[in-house]
């Protein structure tokens, strides 16, 4: 009995299918969507990609079947094939649709950067620097540095573009600021000078005085900004007074001439010491004016007349000078002439009158200059 139930049972069932008919598999469906790929740079794309996981284990690509969307589309924005174009700086959420089933990756747009290289050498030489610091100054980047490498070539990664200004300085080399636009990836070399030993210019070099003399000054500016590189100012020349006498660039050295007493043109000269040289500043003052003494200053002679002598001291030997009469009862006898001190010797003819005292002059003058006379009285 049992036997036939159970036989019976199946054949009910066998009966019941019609015939051809093959078993139903149950439909999978989506269980999750993942979204992956790289973010974008600004003003450059990214494809991304959507693969849908269904409940029977399987993975499927569905990019191109899936509904894209970006949470700012001022941010980054994502067509219907799921490539994403930076459009500025942030975070966004790019969201894969299919079969009603969304994945979402966040991603972060950053800005496009490039690199800034290049190669330093020597403005003498032509070498390769090593070691020297770059550095840029101004711009987005601005504080970021580096150093050459043994071939004297250096590189900044990552480099924002638009304007910046970077410079290359070492010791003992004048520091080079160069302005640089960066819109790709950009060279830019230096070619270092190097730093002048200290030395100064004088301005100006020579110069004129009047015979008075009188306060007068230079300048002094040296070729470089080093702060040990200082002056010190000094003279052997007599009637030249150096004022300040020590200082750093740019420095006003003053002095004082004296007076020329002579009848010649003189010369001096200021010297400006550094460490490693030397200029001289040369002071020509105008000859001084001759001026003369007399001895005696006057005469008075009898009504005889005679012979008579006074002597020419000038103010300095080297003035020349002239004597004459201006009156014809006195005759000059010698010294009609000379430089320096000398002896003028004068006859005076005798005189009877018939009015009171008469008077002449010899007249001493100076060849460059001065004038003196000499008064000579005779009465009756």
């Amino acid at each position: 009995m049992t036997s036939t139930a159970v036989v019976a049972a199946i054949s009910v069932a066998a009966c019941s299918r019609k015939s051809g008919d093959s078993p139903t598999t149950p439909t999978a469906s989506v269980t999750s969507v993942a979204v992956t790929g790289d973010a974008p740079t600004i003003g450059l794309t990214a494809q991304l990609t959507a693969t849908a996981t269904f409940s029977s284990g399987a993975n499927q690509n569905v990019t191109s079947q899936a509904t894209w969307q970006s949470s700012n589309t001022a941010i980054a924005t994502v067509n219907s094939a799921g490539v994403v174009t930076g459009v500025s700086a942030g975070d966004v959420d790019v969201t894969a649709t299919y079969q009603a089933v969304a994945g979402r990756a966040r991603l972060t747009v950053a800005p496009t950067t490039y690199t800034l290289s290049g190669a330093v050498t020597d403005g003498t030489s032509g070498g390769v620097l090593p070691n020297i610091n770059m550095q840029i100054s101004s711009g987005a980047n601005a504080g970021i540095s580096t150093r050459t490498d043994g071939a004297g070539a250096y590189s900044f990664a990552a480099v924002l573009p638009g304007a910046l200004t970077l410079s290359a300085s070492a010791a003992s080399y004048q520091t080079l600021e160069k302005a640089v636009t960066v819109v790709g990836n950009t060279r830019v070399d230096f070619v270092l000078q190097r730093t002048p030993g200290c030395a100064y210019t004088l301005t100006p070099t020579a110069q004129n005085v009047p015979a008075s003399g009188g306060s007068f000054s230079f300048t002094a500016t040296s070729n470089t900004s080093d702060p040990s590189c200082t002056w010190s100012a000094s003279t052997t020349t007599p009637w030249i007074t150096v004022g300040a006498t020590a200082g750093a660039s740019p420095g006003t050295i003053t002095f004082t001439a004296a007076p020329n007493p002579t009848a010649a043109v003189r010369s001096g000269t200021i010297r400006v010491s550094w460490s490693g040289g030397f200029a001289d500043s040369t002071i020509t003052q105008t000859a001084g004016t001759c001026s003369f003494v007399l001895n005696p200053q006057s005469n008075t002679v009898p009504a005889a007349g005679g012979n008579f002598a006074f002597t020419v001291t000038p103010s300095d030997n080297s003035c020349a000078w002239t004597a004459t009469a201006d009156v014809a009862w006195i005759s000059l006898v010698s010294g009609q002439n000379g430089t320096g001190v000398g002896t003028v010797s004068y006859a005076v003819q005798s005189y009877a009158g018939p009015t009171g005292a008469r008077l002449g002059n010899i007249v001493i003058t100076g060849l460059v200059s001065g004038l003196r006379g000499f008064p000579v009285t005779q009465n009756p």
